[in-house]
């Protein structure tokens, strides 16, 4: 059976959520369905893109699962057949070190400004906020002409994969693919035919894994997958199933300039928001509000620049030089070959599969009493030194090596991240580049000033904040290390935007001079000496007047609640528009 006039698109989904990628315009989506009573972790969500620059994208896509190991099932529609190293799996140490690499830190630098009387104690100096959060070579055969083809299979790390081609001739492609996998031991959920139907209809691969027999859930590891595409795309939609409240969306984009989302807003958040003297307290929860104030649909910007600054962090020259030393030592014998690995390398994602894969025990000792004591067992285990070695550099180092690849090759990151819930995955986020956009530093920097005089201590003085934006809070001597509630009501964005691939983009909020506003009615309050107790209202959407400040300060159109029906429904429908035109494109025939 031949197929054609598959499209370059590929889409790829996880536990953490959907993803997908493909050419403008292009659309499809990736789901993560396992056993109804052991539900996904879809607390967070960490994916990578790379555009290669050669009509090729590679993704790596994190996967967050609980639940047991025979239950774990991934299906992901594809747009053609993996060959070769088109998969392939990575580690999710690697996501932790770029996310720690990139993550925004809030640093308050205090000055002192006057002259205090000097028998005074200095204040108890604010921390600043830091980072946070953390083949088969045979020809394919159709299976008893149910319409369902095997078109390649293999095995890739603690996975076993299967791409299945489907006739595209069948009444109804989803249902026969998910009665397919259901005959094969695949533990699919009730109602994942439904959320397929859609795509597999265009005429998609599909891609199926689950573990190895004998694997465990540690053995889960980011799947890594290269195919022709240009721009990338998360089918946000079919994650709603299973989306926790307010999950976190986090992605870096590598290509030649700074990306931004094409239908989705682009947020600026108000950094009066932020608690600049813990800003791991509320960043995520600023974030959050910012999003539902863009009508459920944005994300902020939150680290772009040229990955060169990122060259030694996921895998370093130094800790490949470290390697290499250690694959060249002479050891005297498995007891001291194991230390060594196990001492440098058992933190790293695949440890346990290298040595499980290159050490065979006696047929009586279970793997797991191994672990718990493998010097308990070092006289009875067989190995090769060579192959434990190798095993390590496969199944740990690699991983490793190839994110920081991927890192290099191209000249420019961002990260983007946001915070959704399932009412607000009607429209699958779409990504472009844009170079006529500036860097974005993941290092915010405010200044605090202790308003010194002669007659009281530097414990006594009062003190104002000035922030990147340009906005000042000020605080009395009893407030230090206490960020004010009071602007917990204040627009969550600086700005909205919808940005395209060139120009600045089109304002559609700024907040900026009802931000001011509010700050000063609140500023006045703590230079009269009003406690901060009593400064709690001082800003609930009217100043200290009761006016209503939200709708007559300049500039400041909201595209939150408020106004979600005009500016949120519009933009929603601009979103759908450039689904529908992504999903016309030939089927298989």
């Amino acid at each position: 059976m031949k197929w054609r006039g598959v499209s370059r698109y590929v889409a790829a989904g996880g536990a953490a959520a959907a993803l997908a990628l493909g050419v403008s315009p292009a659309e499809a989506c990736g789901g993560f369905f396992c056993s109804q009573s052991q539900p996904v972790n879809q607390a967070a969500e960490r994916i990578v893109f790379s555009q290669n620059g050669d009509g090729t994208v590679t993704a790596v896509i994190q996967i967050l699962y609980e639940g047991p190991s025979e239950n774990f099932s991934w299906l992901l529609p594809i747009a053609s057949v993996p060959e070769g190293d088109d998969i392939a799996v990575a580690s999710n140490l690697a996501f932790t070190r770029l996310q720690a690499a990139t993550n925004p830190a809030y640093n308050l630098n205090t000055r002192i400004e006057g002259e205090c009387r000097s028998d005074g104690n200095i204040p108890p100096s604010a921390q600043p906020g830091g980072s946070f959060a953390d083949p088969d070579d045979a020809a394919p055969e159709e299976e008893n002409g149910s319409g369902v083809t095997v078109a390649a299979s293999g095995v890739v790390g603690a996975f076993e994969w299967t791409a299945l081609a489907l006739d595209p001739e069948l009444d109804d492609p989803a249902a026969t693919a998910l009665a397919w996998l259901t005959d094969n031991g695949y533990d699919v959920t009730p109602g994942a035919d439904g959320l397929l139907r859609p795509y597999l209809a265009e005429g998609m691969y599909l891609l199926a894994l689950r573990l190895t027999k004998g694997s465990d859930t540690g053995s889960i590891r980011p799947i890594v997958l290269t195919y022709d595409g240009d721009l990338p795309m998360i089918p946000i939609k079919l994650t709603a199933v299973a989306a926790n409240e307010n999950m976190g969306v986090m992605t870096w984009l590598l290509s030649d300039a700074r990306a931004v989302p094409l239908n989705y807003n682009a947020l600026e958040l108000n950094e009066a928001r932020i608690n600049w003297f813990n800003a791991s307290a509320n960043y995520n929860d600023v974030v959050t509000a910012a999003a539902d104030d863009a009508g459920g649909q944005g994300f902020v910007t939150e680290f772009a620049q040229a990955s060169a600054q990122l060259s030694e962090v996921v895998w370093s020259s130094a800790e490949e030089q470290t390697w290499l030393e250690l694959r060249s030592n002479t050891y005297s014998g498995f007891d001291e070959i194991f230390s060594t690995l196990y001492n440098w390398y058992s933190g790293y994602d695949g440890f346990w599969d290298a040595v499980r894969s290159s050490v065979t025990l006696p047929d009586d000792v279970a793997f797991a009493d191994f672990q718990l004591c493998p010097s308990c067992y070092s006289g009875q285990v067989q190995f090769s030194p060579s192959a434990l070695f190798q095993a390590v550099d496969d199944d740990v180092i690699a991983p490793m090596r190839v994110v920081q690849q991927l890192l290099a090759r191209r000249p420019y990151v961002t990260r983007l991240y946001s915070t959704l819930s399932a009412a607000d995955m009607t429209v699958d986020p779409l990504f472009s580049m844009n170079p006529d956009l500036t860097d974005v530093s993941n290092v915010h920097s405010a200044d605090r000033i202790i308003e010194c005089s002669p007659n009281i201590s530097q414990f006594e003085a009062p003190w104002r904040i000035e922030l990147p934006q340009g906005s000042v809070i000020r605080g009395a001597a009893a407030d230090v290390g206490t960020w004010p509630a009071a602007v917990d009501s204040q627009p969550p964005n600086l700005r909205v935007l919808m940005l395209s691939e060139s120009g600045a983009g089109a304002e559609l909020e700024n907040n900026k001079s009802l931000i001011d506003a509010q700050l000063e009615s609140y500023n006045s309050l703590v230079q009269d000496g009003v406690p901060m107790g009593d400064r709690e209202d001082a800003l609930p959407g009217s100043d200290i007047l009761g006016n209503d400040v939200r709708s007559s300060g300049d500039g400041g159109c909201s595209v939150g609640a408020a106004s979600r029906s005009s500016n949120g429904a519009g933009w929603g429908a601009l979103g759908l528009l450039v689904a529908a035109v992504a999903l016309r494109r030939p089927r298989r025939a």
